[in-house]
């Protein structure tokens, strides 16, 4: 296996002349780091489910507030989810505090990974990037 690794090596060292030749040994190498890049972010965001499915938290939940679009996109959300975001966060502190696990069927009723504020915090960020541009002539 690291025989043909050190050839292609070789060979890009060879053509550095030649843009096509190492546009062909690129493309290969660039899907293969997509691939891993794609697997380990798989199995990154498995494991950050887990964790706030432990504790009965959303991936919003636990992003830092002193972010300004983010407090913005606070701001704007409903009353409603709002205190389910209030709940959920007493609940964590309850179960941490208690040393316990979620119980089971709690559990499986999380979705940590669907958000709630992605669309406003968005808003906030375009909104603060147009008023920067308008104030800066």
């Amino acid at each position: 296996p690291l025989l043909p690794v050190v050839a292609s090596l070789l060979a890009t060292r060879s053509s550095h002349t030649d843009p096509a030749r190492r546009l062909q040994i690129q493309e290969p190498r660039m899907a293969l780091a997509q691939r891993l890049w794609k697997a380990m972010s798989r199995h990154y965001q498995k494991n950050v489910a887990g964790s706030l499915s432990e504790f009965g938290l959303k991936y919003d939940d636990i992003r830092i507030e002193s972010d300004a679009d983010y407090a913005k996109a606070l701001d704007r959300l409903p009353h409603a989810e709002l205190q389910l975001r209030a709940r959920r966060m007493k609940r964590a502190f309850d179960v941490s505090f208690k040393r316990k696990a979620l119980p089971p069927d709690l559990r499986a009723l999380q979705k940590p990974l669907e958000g709630y504020a992605g669309p406003l915090i968005e808003e906030a960020k375009a909104r603060r990037v147009e008023r920067e541009l308008l104030n800066t002539f």
